[in-house]
């Protein structure tokens, strides 16, 4: 008791009331941004995770509610510098004797916090908690299920059965645990409806800064051609810096009915851009049609933005000049991508395959590792490659061959339930939040990005957004 006092009077200092205003305003965004990026430029992942770790210890004890970890989790997933890509890197700071362990102890002493909070809060935790209605649990839990059942049954479980059980946790877990969370211990009532949107907005500004130090630092153009192979960081390459760019998208748009407009304007512009110059073709293709759709959204949705004539005017000169002045220049910099075209062969082979798989094991597929070798892995790493499979690169694909018709079963229902929630009491602020899910889910036709953890975690967390806060 005596504890609880002092952490109820410490609550009410005025330090506490400060720094927890500040949580909620586009400052904090910058913080978290900005040790984000100092983490993948220098290596610096152990002081930007302590730094992390300490502000939700600090949301967990004193914060009004856990809404601010939404930028710090996904922050978090892309702050790995390129030194310590555990995919190339096996004695990366990842790995348990250089720092493995150190990030073990943070996660324990944040688990003993959140714990602390279930316990204490009476307004958001306890039983209320656990009581909290969550609309699309059902169809998360039963596409866990299928991910946890994938395989049993094949001669591949029994090879693989521990790794796959970690593996479908894992998947499991980016579904359905920051949701959990979410949908509980905010204080939705007062949450502002822009958090989600600035998070989009840190997030693609690290993705950029990112991205520029990629190219000034590694010399991805030579003779003038991009070279994108070379385009990777820590936590991903060239495709999962692009799609996960791509998904941000939507967010400048959401707010550009909250003034200062040509920010947000120009802010989508360079996201684009960004997308660009990844190389990504699925994520440009994407990309571009999620830039169109943004942009005539936030014309139709806002009339602060349709009565400001001179950005879009400013918007289309821009890029008109830009490519008739270096049209020569960007072709023949884009030259290996143009070259290459939307080439599906790659692609098909492992769809073919994956079907194979799925023919051979069609009610509970045949595990994530999948049987036959050959599949593309990007990683050099053997403990890397050990616990994250090759994947099939199509979302269809990879649930029929791991999880079979029970998985494809499974997504259906979880998918259904998503699009009841966004076109149930349809409402523009809400679009915005359809056309990144959409960018995620399209994206992940020509990629493994919806079995990646970064995107789905950002998803997760999106939908318990659009949920408590945006679906009303």
């Amino acid at each position: 008791m005596e504890g609880d006092e002092a952490v109820n009077a410490l609550t009410q200092s005025s330090f506490v009331r400060l720094f927890n205003d500040f949580l909620y305003k586009p400052a904090y965004f910058l913080l978290v941004g900005l040790l984000t990026v100092f983490a993948n430029v220098f290596g610096a992942e152990l002081f930007t995770y302590t730094c992390f770790v300490l502000i939700a210890i600090y949301l967990c004890v004193f914060g009004r509610d856990l809404l601010p970890i939404m930028p710090l989790v996904i922050c978090s997933y892309i702050a790995p510098s390129r030194g310590n890509n555990p995919g190339r890197n096996t004695a990366s700071v990842f790995s348990f004797e250089n720092g493995g362990l150190y990030m073990l102890i943070l996660v324990g002493l944040l688990l003993a916090a959140l714990i602390y909070r279930l316990i204490r809060d009476a307004d958001l935790g306890k039983k209320q908690f656990w009581k909290t209605k969550r609309k699309l649990l059902p169809g998360m839990l039963v596409l866990c299920g299928a991910y946890l059942l994938s395989g049993i049954g094949s001669a591949q479980w029994n090879k693989v059965a521990g790794q796959n059980l970690l593996f479908a946790f894992v998947q499991s877990a980016s579904i359905l645990l920051l949701y959990f969370l979410l949908t509980g211990l905010v204080n939705w009532e007062k949450a502002p409806k822009g958090y989600l949107a600035w998070t989009g907005m840190c997030i693609g500004y690290v993705l950029l800064a990112e991205l520029v130090y990629i190219y000034l630092r590694y010399g991805i153009i030579i003779n003038g051609v991009i070279q994108r192979s070379a385009i990777y960081s820590g936590w991903g390459h060239y495709n999962n810096i692009g799609a996960l760019l791509a998904i941000m998208i939507p967010f400048p748009f959401f707010l550009t009915g909250k003034g200062r407009t040509g920010m947000f304007y120009l802010s989508g512009m360079l996201f684009l851009a960004g997308v660009l110059f990844t190389c990504s073709r699925g994520s440009i293709l994407c990309g571009v049609v999620t830039y169109l759709t943004s942009y005539t959204i936030s014309l139709l949705h806002s009339r602060h933005a349709r009565a400001n004539a001179t950005i879009h005017i400013l918007s289309v000169l821009a890029l008109t000049i830009v490519f008739a002045i270096f049209y020569q220049k960007l072709l023949y910099l884009f030259q290996a991508l143009l070259g290459r075209g939307m080439d599906p062969a790659e692609r098909v082979k492992g769809y073919i395959a994956g079907w194979k798989q799925f023919l051979e094991h069609p009610v509970l597929g045949g595990t994530f590792y999948p049987i036959e070798e050959g599949l593309y892995e990007w990683s050099s790493s053997p403990t890397f490659k050990a616990f994250f499979p090759a994947r099939w690169h199509n979302t269809v694909i990879q649930l029929l061959a791991s999880c079979g018709i029970a998985g494809l079963a499974a997504y259906s229902y979880h998918r259904i339930q998503t699009l009841m929630l966004f076109f149930r009491r349809f409402s523009g602020k809400k679009m915005f939040a359809l056309v990144s899910m959409l960018t995620l889910l399209v994206t992940s036709l020509l990629d493994c990005h919806f079995f990646n953890v970064g995107p789905v975690l950002f998803y997760s967390m999106m939908l318990a957004f659009v949920e408590k806060r945006l679906d009303g």
